[in-house]
Formats: structure tokens, sequence, C-alpha cells
């Protein structure tokens, strides 16, 4: 709380900024309730010395740390929060400030820069770890990130290297990357074990898997819901819903909150398809990392037109944890697989077959396809994404240039137009279904490379 007040004294307008860009956000006061008491666990945690603060990038498999007493920190976490306050671009050009280039993680630039600012971790920053994970999930810049953060405070570090799956790799393949990721897993618990000095707690451990599990079954069985007229929510607030089932942080609570939710959802819908309400106009996939600072984009710009975010693979991506097998080696055999097989990370072939099943799934009349300047490894392949969407649906797709955390890379003038060029598209594409005619790929693309 110290480090709060010395914020807000030092920086009264941009808390201001902040406060607004958080009360704009779509959420309950429920959910606003279990965020904030994330960011204060996290700081009481130097107050409590019997739990050990870890830093986490973002889909390490948690459960094994926690299972030893670990909390689990999330930069990545703490500067999306920042940036729905609207307040990253002072960390960022302070982290540039440092020699960090421009095309670098603006997650990782917002929380180095906070972090050296001193901020405290409602606005990106995070208190000194006991020790550090990372995993290659996504890109290898969480290794270097996390790597640097433990070299400058002489604490421990834990890499984990999960391989990527590539087009055309066999089951046998599968199976020895498997095999991979399951042995550093028993060197994660060597890490612990000396790192703790105790022995590894198998029967904790088991306990945070189901729960975990639970967590995200229930996620995935809200998911489906979304596949009704009108989907049961959209992504402006499904992207802050995540967030218990990412930070894995208090599992009980978690669970006992996605059950409610769940159960207002099997009372809204029944056994219906199609409520009061009905059919969106346009019903839309996001492809990608949210844009953390545009809240706007999602309730106002696309809203207004008609077309809502029904479906987006990055939030199901981190529901992907399964029940625990009969044994440890099971276990952790299975939560290797599960980190090799990841709706975000797939190969090119398997990521245009799932988008192929999500297009006929959620009765899709667009995609939009987050081209991240600053996650280019998120980004790969989008352009043959696009092609073979629209060569199978004639669907259209809007190709996204900008930033999930930095603003000054988003034109508002220039993507609204691009927006309306993209709507007017889907008007011809929903227009052409319901006369049950061929699609027609050439007239779904937007020039000017959208």
């Amino acid at each position: 709380m110290i480090k709060l007040t010395r914020f807000i004294w030092n920086n009264p307008g941009l808390f201001a900024k902040g406060v607004k860009g958080y009360l704009n956000q779509p959420v309950t006061p429920r959910l606003a309730q279990i965020i904030l008491q994330y960011l204060n666990q996290t700081k009481l945690t130097v107050l409590q010395p019997w739990k050990r603060f870890g830093v986490f990038s973002a889909g390490f498999p948690t459960e094994i740390p926690a299972a030893m007493g670990y909390f689990p920190g999330y930069p990545e976490a703490y500067a999306a929060l920042t940036g729905t306050a609207g307040c990253t671009v002072p960390p960022i050009e302070h982290a540039e400030s440092l020699g960090y280039g421009r095309d670098l993680c603006s997650y990782m630039k917002t929380s180095i820069g906070a972090c050296r600012m001193g901020w405290p971790e409602d606005f990106g920053g995070n208190r000194v770890a006991d020790a550090y994970f990372s995993a290659n999930l996504v890109c290898d810049t969480h290794l270097k990130w996390f790597e640097g953060e433990a070299r400058l405070h002489g604490k421990p570090h834990f890499a984990l290297d999960v391989p990527n799956l590539v087009a055309g790799e066999s089951d046998e393949r599968l199976e020895e990357y498997v095999d991979y990721v399951e042995a550093q897993f028993y060197d994660m618990i060597a890490f612990l074990e000396k790192e703790t000095g105790k022995p590894f707690n198998e029967k904790k451990f088991f306990e945070i898997v189901n729960d975990s599990a639970e967590i995200c079954r229930l996620f995935r069985e809200l998911f489906e819901y979304r596949k009704r007229f009108p989907a049961n929510a959209y992504f402006e607030w499904v992207r802050m819903f995540m967030l218990p089932m990412v930070s894995q942080w208090n599992q009980k609570d978690a669970i006992r909150y996605y059950s409610k939710e769940l159960k207002k959802a099997q009372k809204r819908y029944k056994d219906q398809t199609s409520i009061e309400g009905g059919r969106e106009k346009y019903r839309v996939l996001w492809e990608g990392i949210t844009l953390w600072y545009n809240a706007d984009l999602y309730q106002k710009v696309l809203a207004e037109r008609g077309a809502y975010v029904v479906c987006e693979p990055y939030t199901y991506s981190f529901a992907g944890r399964s029940k625990p097998k009969g044994s440890l080696k099971e276990t952790l055999r299975q939560m290797a697989r599960d980190q090799i097989i990841v709706p975000f990370t797939l190969n090119l072939d398997r990521r245009i077959a799932y988008f192929n099943s999500l297009v006929e799934a959620f009765d899709l009349d667009g995609v939009i396809l987050h081209a991240n300047q600053s996650c280019r490894p998120s980004s790969t392949g989008l352009f043959d994404l696009q092609e073979a969407l629209q060569k199978k649906w004639g669907i259209p797709v809007l190709m996204m240039n900008t930033d999930h955390c930095d603003p000054r890379a988003y034109a508002e003038g220039p993507m609204t137009t691009r927006i309306d060029g993209f709507v007017e598209l889907m008007e011809a594409y929903v227009r052409r279904k319901g006369e049950g005619g061929p699609p027609s790929p050439e007239n779904m693309k937007i020039k000017g490379g959208v």
C-alpha cells in the first residue's frame, strides 16, 4: 500500500486517468472485487514470510510450484490491468529509454518500466520474487525477460523449454516432446525441493491440479453458451472474466465464482439455442491478444455497427488443464501434453482446421486477426490463415495491425475506416448466406492490406 500511496502522491493526474480507465471496463462488482483481492494479496505476500512469492510467465504450469507454497504473481496480468487503466505509455517509454526496442513485447516493457519507476502492481509493477519461472510457450521473450530480472535481483530462475509441434510432425515426435517436457517437470520438482528445503508435497499437488482442472472445465462449459443467440458474453467482458482462471491464486473461490456464472447461463438459456434478442447482426471471431487499452473498440466501434466478438481462441487457450491421473508420473505427462497442444500456439495445419470448425460452430460472419506488433510469434502465419478461411468460406477477414498494450500503435481514424469496410463486407456475406449462394473469396478482401 505504501507504493500505491507514493504513486498517487507523485502522479495524481495519471492516477485519476487510471481510475477512469478501470471504471470503463464492463465488469460486475464481484469481478472487480476478485481483481482487487488478487492485487492486494500480491502485495501482502511481503508481510507473510511463510508464503513464497513466485513470478510466472503466462501459461506456466503453476500447479507444481504452488504445491510447494509459491504464490503466483503474473507481471503480464499487472501490465494488462495497467493497459485497461490507459497508463502503459510512461513505463513503456521509460523501458525504451533504458535500451529496450520499440518492437519488443509491450507487456515486458510495461512491467520493466513500472518496476524501475517504483510503481505498484495496480499500475504494472511487482515486488521482487523469491524465484522466477518462465516458459517459451508463446515466445522466447519470456525466458530472457525473467532471466534478466532474476539476475538483477540475485534470485533463482527456472526456465521451461516447451517444443513447438510444427506442421507435418508425427505422433511419435509428439510423444518425444512429451517425454522432454515431463523430464523437465521432474527437474522443476528437484529445483523446488532445493529452494524450499522440503520434499515435494504430492498430496497438495493433486488437490491443486484437481481444482485447476475444475476451473477450466467450468470456463469451457461457459464458453459453449457463447454459441447461443445472442451469445452469453462478449469479448470485452470475457477478457477480464478469464483472470481467476489465469492467475489460479484462489482456486476454491474461482470455482464458486464460475459455478454461479454457469448457473446464470443455464437459467438464462435453459435448453434453447436462441432467446429474446435473437441472433446478433454480425458474429465475429477475434484472434490474438486483446487491446487492453481500448475497451471502446469492442463496446462502441464494433457494437454500434452490430458486430460482436462471440469467440476468441486467446481466452480459451488458458482453459486446457486436465484432471489428475492415477499417479504422479501420469499426471505430469498429461500436463506436458497440455502444454504442447494449445489453441494459441497450434501449428498452421492444426490452426486452419481449428478455425474452420469455429466458423461453423459459432456461425461466424467475420474474423479479426490481430497482427500484434510486439508479439510477432503469436502473429505468425496469419496471412496463410486468412487465405485459407477466405478460400473455404468466403468470409470477411480484417487484418488489424496494432499492439496489445501500447496505444501508440493504434490510430483511431484509419482503424475505424477499415472497420467500416469490414462491416460492409460482412453485410454482403450475411446477405449471400441468407440467399444460399456460394462463397466469393475475391469479394471479401479489403483493399489497403486489411
